[in-house]
């Protein structure tokens, strides 16, 4: 008899114990925000009017657009993104002219001879971009280490604010193909902009390495600063990639190449 008793009164506790945890609040699992993603830039331009194909009886050997050597940022993604897609829509608008394009081609040294004696004229990219961070503050962020008399701070991280100054300019330049001797040329500047800038990554370093590879907040403002100077680029390269002033550069190319003998 007591040991249906007990038995009896160990369910009723098992089912108090039951109903106590189904009914007690949930205990809030704090996550953290995802941080911010890196933009993917909108580099596209679509122009408005488009000629017949191949109407201009030019052959264009393109190159793609390169950065000038002074410029050390060239090398990452967010720049090189922007070249890429510049090589990508030249060639589409240099097309859409009514001009027959050859290339693009990563450098001039990768053409072969008979793409430049094919080739009536030779467009290339020069960017000139200047980042200065003059207007950029780093600020140490240190932590104790130790205790007593052997307690000093240490270095753990910076953090930085402030803006970043571009400024730059495109230039267009068109050339004879085989001796590269300059015929044409069209410079297209840039406006001067301040860019916004913290950290949301700590920055180990004291340099801009880590921040321009992968920290959103130093990314993106630079990207939309990219974005519309792209739309300025080809706003003028437009007009200005003109059939009737360029065709008559073949001439000059003709002689040139009388002269040199090719």
């Amino acid at each position: 008899m007591w040991q249906k008793q007990n038995h009896s009164s160990l369910i009723v506790l098992a089912l108090f114990v039951s109903f106590a945890i189904a009914s007690a609040p949930a205990t809030k699992v704090y996550q953290a925000p995802e941080p911010p993603k890196i933009k993917v830039p909108l580099y596209d331009y679509e122009p408005s009017v488009k000629e017949k194909s191949k109407s201009a009886q030019v052959v264009f050997l393109l190159v793609d657009p390169s950065y000038q050597d002074k410029f050390k940022y060239s090398s990452y993604k967010l720049f090189t993104d922007f070249s890429k897609a510049m090589s990508s829509d030249f060639n589409e608008a240099l097309t859409q002219k009514g001009y027959t394009v050859r290339g693009p081609f990563e450098y001039y040294d990768q053409v072969v001879y008979s793409d430049k004696k094919e080739s009536d004229l030779m467009l290339s990219v020069d960017i000139d971009f200047d980042l200065n961070d003059q207007n950029v503050t780093w600020t140490p962020v240190n932590y104790l280490q130790g205790s007593g008399r052997n307690a000093r701070y240490v270095l753990n991280h910076y953090n930085i604010s402030g803006f970043f100054v571009l400024s730059g300019k495109v230039n267009l330049i068109v050339s004879e193909p085989i001796t590269r001797e300059k015929l044409w040329a069209k410079s297209i500047p840039l406006k001067q902009v301040e860019i916004p800038i913290t950290n949301y990554y700590q920055i180990i370093e004291k340099n801009y390495h880590s921040s321009l590879l992968k920290d959103p907040n130093v990314i993106n403002p630079i990207v939309s600063a990219l974005e519309q100077y792209y739309k300025t680029v080809f706003t003028t390269a437009w007009v200005n990639l003109d059939p009737n002033e360029l065709t008559p550069l073949k001439k000059e190319v003709i002689e040139i190449r009388e002269k040199k003998k090719y």
